[in-house]
């Protein structure tokens, strides 16, 4: 892939993705017009759970099909899946705090996502894990244009996966007590994110260094 070509994806995809982040951030601030909830228990009522849901299932299908159209193979989709996705989520927030004032400080706690069950976390968390995806796909577009594509060797995925499973696990730990009981008195584990964080930093170094790399 010309470098040229990746930039002109790259742009096109961040484009779409941080548009796609206002937009969905003022979907969320009319939702919440609609169904009131109180700023210690950020959980959809019951009657929204389902919408809450499906809309959440609906934008990983346009994350999905924007970064097919902004890839060249199998990889760099995946790639531009993740980089969209980080976009997307950073401008979210970004979008809730400059039209509606919240989140106050990025430590502010959130309701996550709710597929496959509810995810919580103070803001700042999935900030700094989707500009972990967008730095890794510029990584992976990078390589493309010098002509030494990356490949997902088994050290490599299985890094990135035990990385996603550290994180999840950091956001749904504590799900059913603060489903129950709301945030007061929680704290988020922190040194879990940085082990999550060391072991997806620690497999593309290992990539970049070699291990993964077509001959």
């Amino acid at each position: 892939m010309e470098s040229r070509l990746a930039f002109k994806r790259l742009l096109s995809v961040g484009i779409y993705a941080a548009a796609m982040g206002i937009l969905e951030a003022i979907c969320v601030i009319y939702i919440r017009k609609i169904y009131p909830i109180e700023t210690n228990y950020p959980i959809p009522p019951l009657n929204e759970m389902g919408i809450e849901v499906i809309r959440e299932a609906c934008t990983m299908i346009m994350l999905a099909a924007v970064a097919w159209l902004g890839g060249t193979n199998l990889l760099t989709r995946i790639a531009c899946f993740f980089y969209a996705f980080g976009i997307w989520d950073i401008l979210y927030y970004v979008g809730l705090r400059w039209l509606n004032g919240w989140p106050v400080t990025p430590l502010d706690w959130d309701c996550l996502f709710l597929i496959p069950k509810p995810w919580y976390g103070p803001v700042l968390a999935p900030t700094l894990i989707s500009a972990y995806f967008c730095a890794a796909c510029i990584l992976i577009f990078m390589l493309e244009t010098r002509g030494k594509p990356f490949r997902l060797t088994v050290p490599v995925a299985a890094s990135q996966l035990m990385a996603f499973a550290i994180w999840y696990w950091s956001f749904v730990k504590d799900a059913d007590h603060i489903s129950a009981n709301g945030f007061d008195g929680m704290s988020y584990s922190w040194p879990l994110f940085a082990v999550g964080a060391v072991v997806g930093c620690g497999g593309l170094l290992l990539g970049k260094q070699g291990i993964g790399f077509k001959s």
